[in-house]
């Protein structure tokens, strides 16, 4: 019984996590999304590679 309530204690936490993950991500726009956003060379056609860096540097802190 213990094992069960556990297992799905760690279950609805995963799931909750990546929730929150995927609408942290959702709000950074297509750029933010992108498995390459770190080493896309092109960078995105609506923000400069300046602005693009400022906003992964304040997400990550």
């Amino acid at each position: 019984m213990i094992f069960s309530i556990i297992i799905g204690l760690l279950i609805f936490g995963y799931a909750t996590w990546m929730v929150f993950s995927f609408f942290k991500k959702s709000r950074q726009g297509k750029c933010g999304t992108c498995a390459l956003n770190k080493t896309c060379k092109s960078g995105c056609g609506a923000v400069s590679r300046d602005q693009r860096q400022s906003v992964l540097e304040s997400i990550s802190k």
